[in-house]
């Protein structure tokens, strides 16, 4: 039998391995996962946000995503062709717009049996305490707290400069991660990373959306990801759901790459005018200081590609076709019992019980 202090040791080890096998971390944003060495991280379930403002050429950005992972903490990067203004938002937009969408329900009656009932009675590791400061090859453009997380905007002149500031502080780096900076490096893009802000004092951590606006020439998804998350086992095991929110002037359309030729799995699964109300209340929840303006269009992509060919970027322009998409209604099969009075039954086979004791008493008087 073994002894108290071997088994509490015995039990808080298996805990943490059970703990540390299915973590699954819900994060506001996500873009490249950066776990530390020998761990996986991979985007199980992500939906974002996208706003146009065609006249300004600014886009405001939100993410929300469902991550596997068996890394206790692990921060992440995500890219904008600009530097990005950082907000705090409420995440119940996305239950608003998931409401909005909802199939028409439609309830279908099928007998399933007999009820008897009475009738008359009824991704950054926490041990970088703080961002450094930056070197001569990688600049710190901004850096705030907001949303639970501890967020840099960093601009590098090269994309090894750049992963070895990274590596330096923590981070996994390699070739794979190198290769995926290297486009926006020489882009002159804008790289902001994204850690959990932990106090010293407290053991639990809590995170919201956080809101990126920047202006863009074209309005885009971050859909690139590094090489090892392309070819990891574990992206290739089951479906990754990824749906898009697009409010902005007309229905849009997304191709990777921009070009004619790009082809993403994203399909249009809702496209459609958005009332007067409901465009008062997103925008309240999702911008703050403003407002959408009138005649602004919802259109909601899914991609449920498994791995995805993310190799580029997916941009969006408006739709050759601008007619409506809703969801198709959804069938609910409503059982309906029918009702078999018990008590009055009961009454009636007690009256036929009678009724012949007393036929048969008046046959033998008789």
């Amino acid at each position: 039998m073994l002894k108290p202090r071997l088994l509490i040791m015995v039990l808080s080890l298996a805990l943490a391995l059970l703990l540390s096998a299915s973590l699954n971390a819900r994060l506001g944003q996500a873009c490249a996962p950066v776990p530390s060495p020998g761990q996986f991280v991979r985007i199980a379930e992500e939906s974002a946000v996208i706003i146009w403002d065609e006249k300004t050429r600014t886009q405001h950005f939100i993410r929300r995503a469902t991550f596997d992972t068996d890394a206790p903490d692990f921060g992440f990067l995500v890219p904008t062709p600009t530097e990005p203004a950082l907000a705090e938002v409420g995440n119940s937009a996305f239950d608003d717009l998931e409401y909005l969408i909802r199939p028409e329900a439609i309830e279908k009656a099928e007998v399933t049996g007999v009820d008897f009932t009475p009738l008359l009675f009824s991704f950054w590791l926490s041990r970088a305490k703080s961002l450094p400061l930056p070197t001569s090859a990688v600049r710190v453009l901004s850096a705030q707290r907001v949303g639970g997380y501890e967020a840099a905007v960093l601009e590098a002149d090269n994309a090894a400069e750049l992963n070895r500031w990274l590596d330096e502080r923590g981070y996994a780096s390699g070739p794979s991660l190198t290769e995926w900076l290297a486009p926006y490096v020489a882009g002159r893009w804008k790289i902001t990373a994204f850690k959990i802000a932990k106090d010293a004092s407290y053991r639990e951590v809590g995170t919201s959306a956080v809101r990126m606006s920047f202006t863009t020439d074209r309005p885009f998804f971050p859909y690139r990801e590094p090489a090892y998350q392309r070819e990891a086992k574990e992206a290739r095991a089951g479906n990754r759901l990824l749906r898009v929110f697009f409010l902005s002037p007309s229905r849009m359309d997304g191709a990777l790459g921009g070009g004619a030729s790009g082809v993403w799995p994203g399909q249009t699964v809702w496209a459609d005018r958005i009332s007067e109300a409901d465009r008062e209340r997103l925008g309240s929840l999702v911008l703050r200081e403003s407002q959408l303006p009138p005649n602004t269009w919802l259109t909601v992509f899914e991609d449920k590609s498994s791995p995805r060919p993310g190799t580029d970027e997916v941009y969006f322009a408006p739709a050759k076709r601008q007619g409506t998409v809703h969801l198709p209604p959804v069938i609910k099969t409503v059982g309906q019992s029918i009702p078999a009075p018990l008590d009055l039954m009961l009454s009636l086979i007690g009256g036929l019980i009678l009724l012949t004791r007393w036929k048969r008493r008046r046959k033998l008087a008789s």
